[in-house]
């Protein structure tokens, strides 16, 4: 059986993001900064889940009609990136999209792709740690987790140290787009995944103009360990956060490539 340990809701866990981004040396998201730009609800729009703001235009253009999301790369949350690694909020007949834009301050975009994976192969409760890992056993200490880059390198080689087949890791380890190659994409920290959840509505709408799959409201798996036996997902039906057997047949949730460009 699946050991859960839920948390009541991605708005709690949102509030803990600004102690924690600074200590992880990350910018701390914020409404702007999410593409919540509009100070005034709007009919069919979506609310910040950091506080009193909201982005318009739900499956529109992509753009929210002001400037306070733009930063040096002219990029902002819910534009499309292309294998160039340009940016836009439009479709450009001739650019292939490899992925959406979800941080535009530390450049993060999450892929067009995803599938259900198991994290580790192996029965239910099988001892695996990652040494250079840490191991965080609440969603407060958790969040602080920015580090899905290196969460994946460290697990990858874990994994072929130990003969161990650790299918979450390796989807994204292998997953490569035009213009992108295997091991440029990594499995997101709960930290990144929380912020990937604050804009689903906003990834989606992009989604859907692409071609992409959308988000299903399911659990997804995070790089974050707790234990040597569990570590960090997320749902993506009410934000919460979960602790769950790394080896578990019944565990298998959808994994999501994110890039730094």
């Amino acid at each position: 059986m699946r050991k859960f340990l839920l948390y009541s809701s991605a708005l709690m866990v949102s509030g803990l993001l600004s102690g924690a981004a600074e200590a992880a040396c990350i910018q701390t998201p914020t409404c702007s900064s999410l593409g919540y730009s509009s100070t005034t609800a709007c009919e069919g729009g979506l609310k910040c889940p950091f506080g009193e703001a909201w982005f318009c235009n739900v499956g529109g253009n992509g753009s929210n009609n002001d400037d306070s999301n733009t930063n040096n790369s002219g990029c902002q949350i819910g534009d499309i990136l292309y294998s160039d690694k340009s940016c836009s909020s439009n479709v450009i007949s001739s650019k292939t999209p490899i992925a959406v834009i979800f941080d535009t301050r530390n450049r993060l975009a999450v892929a067009l792709k995803t599938a259900k994976k198991v994290w580790v192969e192996g029965e239910t409760g099988t001892s695996f740690d990652i040494p250079e890992l840490s191991n965080f056993m609440s969603p407060s200490s958790a969040i602080v987790d920015w580090f899905g880059k290196n969460n994946t390198r460290y697990g990858i080689a874990e994994c072929q140290t130990k003969g161990i087949n650790c299918p979450a890791f390796e989807y994204v380890n292998s997953y490569k787009t035009e213009g992108t190659q295997a091991g440029d994409w990594y499995l997101p920290a709960l930290g990144e995944l929380n912020t990937v959840y604050a804009s689903k509505g906003i990834l989606d709408a992009t989604l859907g103009k692409i071609g992409g799959e959308k988000f299903s409201e399911d659990w997804q798996w995070s790089s974050t360990e707790g234990t040597k036996v569990d570590t960090w997902s997320l749902s993506f039906a009410n934000g919460n956060p979960s602790l769950g057997y790394k080896a578990n047949s019944n565990n298998s949730f959808y994994v999501r490539p994110i890039l730094a460009f």
